[in-house]
């Protein structure tokens, strides 16, 4: 199925000749298109629809500029680019097929991906994502940082020692920048 947002991308990677983040262009689709701001009542699976749609039309362009123009799209977190063939040497040059993120193009094309994707889905990857991004140490390290000592303190208390930690150690009122970061990261662990 050809994704209806192909045309659109298309003029912002134009518009862009330097590139463009995969960020810069789902602002710009946000503003330009009503629609694509109402994929989902929940916020998370909002997010994800947007991104799944517009990563399924960059690599619907990766594939089809490739074939029929011969130009080459880069597609990164970071920066989106066209390449033209004497812009790239030969040994970047590569087909889909053999390129490093095929198996990503692979489940962005594959729209039965985005249909299966509920908003359960989407909070058990983001709930599994900042499981392995646990600060060093455990709940207990951040708990010991936030000066928390009930080991199972509700959302409400996290968030209040929190905030009082973070007035007295912010930099702009003459805290330590480390201490301050510390706090942030005790507070995200706890709080996800």
């Amino acid at each position: 199925m050809k994704n209806p947002l192909v045309g659109p991308i298309l003029a912002i990677l134009k518009a862009h000749p330097n590139g463009i983040s995969e960020f810069d262009i789902l602002k710009a689709l946000k503003d330009q298109l009503a629609e694509f701001n109402q994929l989902a009542d929940d916020p998370n699976l909002q997010l994800f629809r947007q991104h799944f749609l517009i990563m399924n039309a960059l690599y619907q362009l990766q594939s089809s500029l490739w074939q029929e123009e011969n130009l080459t799209l880069s597609i990164s977190a970071m920066r989106i680019h066209l390449l033209s063939t004497t812009q790239i040497t030969q040994s970047d040059s590569t087909t889909l097929s053999d390129s490093v993120d095929a198996k990503l193009a692979a489940y962005y094309l594959d729209w039965g991906e985005y249909e299966k994707t509920d908003a359960d889905e989407v909070s058990r990857l983001l709930n599994s994502f900042y499981q392995g991004i646990h600060l060093e140490g455990d709940r207990d390290s951040a708990l010991k940082t936030l000066q928390i000592e009930h080991h199972n303190p509700s959302k409400t208390i996290i968030k209040q020692q929190y905030r009082k930690l973070a007035q007295q150690h912010h930099p702009d009122r003459g805290g330590d920048k480390n201490t301050f970061i510390g706090l942030r990261q005790a507070y995200e662990y706890l709080m996800f």
